[in-house]
């Protein structure tokens, strides 16, 4: 069974130091044990507040949240229908709290809560401003109990947390690496190095410290069900100047959704999808799916199936589709066919800064269209559903296999059956292939290289094997022997069930870059030895290489003038680089070997590729001059449309636009966790 949270919230009727507790498990079963009203604490900062909990009041709060039955195409979620109002916020005792915002576009407002100036850095556990215990308790109310103080992951294995359990701390250390166990957790991610390491579980090798804190986790999450909790979390942290994060699965290598202190949006609850046969709106018409925003990829793909149509996702099985997937950009082994996932977007609806609910469209705010397919998540609000385009099911032949150096390898024929294979990239992928491969430095001058497929959408192994026999015989007159393993598959789902390899998370001993490189990079001669050199340059020296030979595709069936890193659109190759170093390393050593991939690495590799870009939900946490490598010459619009959207900065992620104008407190250079402060840049 999985690790199942429990939390305790306490309030203070006097506004002193006795307590009562509530206890409440994870959908927030409440006691209805409740004084009438209560004071904040004049040291919790919101001392100008006062809160009323009288029964009438928290029933109006929570059945005023009416269904809103609204025309959209296609139709809401039945929960997207239970949305708040300003009728709603204003029959309640504590509308300040949970107030919309100014509509987007006009001035933001100086002012938080009580009219306090809004301070340059947000709101922190242990400020004059924190909201008080009987505060947390009230939006645990008025959101219906949905509301979890976190427990980290590994609080079981730790004796001084109420939740000590060694039957439990034995199976998330079983399952640390398992991205499933992130996924089902509110607040856990699955890059435990920008959390700050700092409730790892007991024996594990990245454990750097004998004790269990929050550091990078959410102080408190809200396991949304409708919009309507959404609407008022985000009201509330705006009030309150909560720093804000969202998470969906906890995919992102720069762990986007960590942010100490903070209220962060847990979507992974909703997980509706609907088959749409004849998709009839914005001059699109065909079969579609929507998607709640908590959908995974393995789920859409099983979704597709069940109806005989094929959906663009992602390779991983957990990744959010709905979430940091298509909001940046999203690739796939689709893409060479039919382009990236945020192509495929027909609507989305969406929870702006504001707090209003509004559906985005090429006829229903076409900005916010266009920002939301690729230019990042955690920018522009909280995507609740998303619509794309479903094609007809396909055929899908794929081939494994590997080669390494050996007594009858050398480490430069090795190398020239790499390159080989490169000289084939734009060949590959003009007709829809795919290839997912990786490279491994296994000693002084010994190196494995292994496909992970090589993929042919819409391809029967008749048309498959003639397109790659000669880049096998390549490697044959170089002298590489492979055992080729060649599969036909009848659809995407069994092609993706039956080759993928299973995800591995949850260390802290690694960390990744990653370059889009331009088709002529390896059409070009001249180029092609260049890049080669570099990126065997990396991998001797340690690197281990994920490589993507893949084409965002041109598809005229789909809206493609969107936020995507117009780099994409040029790539042939798209090359993770990771960096490593033992797992129980000081900050001192990871800190100079997170300063080789970047400045050293992955420099060689900028250098060859100059005006290229990176992949931002899998780019290099310190990446150079980031907005151009992830947003490219997008950058500048995004920002203008982060400024009208959210005025006030209510959402921040690390390299997310906007993002250059705050700072989290207390970093070591190289290593920028979410575990310190929010504050706005002087």
């Amino acid at each position: 069974m999985p690790l199942c949270c429990r939390l305790c919230f306490s309030w203070d009727s006097s506004g002193g130091g006795g307590t009562t507790p509530i206890k409440a498990d994870i959908v927030g079963s409440v006691s209805s044990s409740l004084p009438d009203s209560f004071t904040h604490n004049p040291f919790s900062g919101l001392n100008m507040v006062t809160v009323n909990l009288r029964a009438t009041t928290v029933a109006a709060v929570l059945t005023v949240l009416a269904d809103q039955t609204t025309a959209t195409c296609p139709s809401r979620f039945s929960w997207e229908n239970n949305v708040l109002t300003k009728a709603a916020i204003n029959s309640t005792n504590n509308a300040e709290l949970f107030d919309f915002g100014p509509v987007e576009g006009t001035p933001a407002s100086s002012k938080i809560i009580g009219g306090i100036p809004r301070p340059r850095c947000k709101t922190f556990p242990g400020d004059p401003l924190w909201p008080s215990n009987s505060v947390w308790n009230l939006l645990n109310l008025t959101l219906g109990g949905a509301l979890i103080k976190t427990v980290p992951l590994a609080a079981p294995c730790y004796s001084d947390w109420p939740q000590y359990d060694a039957a439990q701390c034995e199976y998330v250390k079983t399952n640390w690496n398992r991205p499933q166990l992130h996924v089902e957790d509110p607040t856990s991610a699955m890059f435990p190095l920008w959390q700050g390491q700092t409730c790892m579980p007991l024996d594990h090798p990245s454990q750097i410290y004998d004790n269990c804190t929050l550091g990078g986790y959410a102080s408190y999450s809200v396991a949304v069900t409708k919009v309507s909790q959404i609407q008022l979390a985000l009201n509330f942290a705006r009030a309150t100047n909560i720093r804000l994060v969202v998470k969906n699965t906890g995919h992102d290598f720069a762990d986007k959704s960590m942010g100490a202190g903070s209220l962060s949006i847990w979507t992974h609850k909703l997980k509706d999808i609907q088959y749409i046969p004849d998709y009839t709106c914005n001059g699109h018409s065909g079969p579609a799916l929507k998607l709640g925003s908590g959908v995974e990829t393995e789920e859409v793909y099983q979704a597709a199936e069940a109806h005989n149509v094929t959906v663009v996702g992602g390779e991983c099985r957990t990744v959010g589709m709905a979430g940091g997937y298509i909001a940046g950009g999203g690739h796939s082994p689709m893409s060479s066919l039919v382009g990236m996932g945020a192509d495929q977007v027909l609507s989305l609806d969406v929870v702006l800064p504001n707090g209003r609910f509004v559906t985005a469209s090429q006829s229903s705010y076409p900005d916010l269209f266009w920002a939301l397919r690729g230019g990042g998540g955690s920018t522009y609000g909280v995507v609740t559903s998303v619509t794309v385009k479903a094609y007809p099911q396909i055929p899908v032949s794929t081939l494994g296999f590997v080669f390494g150096t050996s007594p009858n390898v050398t480490a430069d024929t090795f190398w020239a059956g790499v390159e080989a294979y490169t000289t084939y990239f734009d060949t590959f992928t003009a007709v829809g292939a795919y290839g997912y491969w990786l490279i491994v430095n296994i000693g002084p001058g010994q190196f494995f290289f292994s496909m992970n497929p090589l993929w042919g959408g819409n391809m029967t192994l008749a048309q498959f094997q003639p397109l790659i026999q000669p880049f096998l015989d390549d490697l044959a007159n170089l002298g590489i022997s492979i055992d080729p393993v060649w599969n036909e598959y009848p659809s995407l789902y069994q092609a993706h069930s039956g080759t993928f390899p299973p995800e591995n998370v949850g260390g802290a001993d690694n960390r990744a870059a990653s370059r889009l490189f331009p088709k002529d990079n390896f059409i070009n001669p001249t180029k092609r030895n260049e890049t080669m050199a570099a990126v065997r340059y990396a991998v001797e020296a340690g690197g281990i290489l994920i490589g993507y030979n893949i084409r965002a595709a041109p598809n005229s069936a789909v809206n493609q003038t969107n936020s995507v890193n117009p780099a994409w659109r040029e790539t042939t190759g798209f090359f993770i680089l990771a960096a490593a170093w033992p797992a129980d390393a000081s900050p001192a050593v990871i800190q100079a070997q997170s300063n080789i991939l970047t400045n050293d690495w992955m420099a060689r590799w900028r250098q060859v590729s100059p005006g290229a870009g990176s992949y931002l939900s899998e780019g290099d946490i310190n990446e150079p001059n980031w907005q151009q490598s992830f947003y490219g010459s997008h950058y500048p619009r995004l920002l203008q449309l982060k400024k009208k959207y959210d005025p006030t900065g209510l959402f921040y992620a690390h390299t997310a636009v906007g993002s250059e104008d705050w700072e989290v407190e207390g970093q070591l250079p190289g290593l920028p966790t979410q575990n310190g402060r929010l504050c706005k840049k002087p």
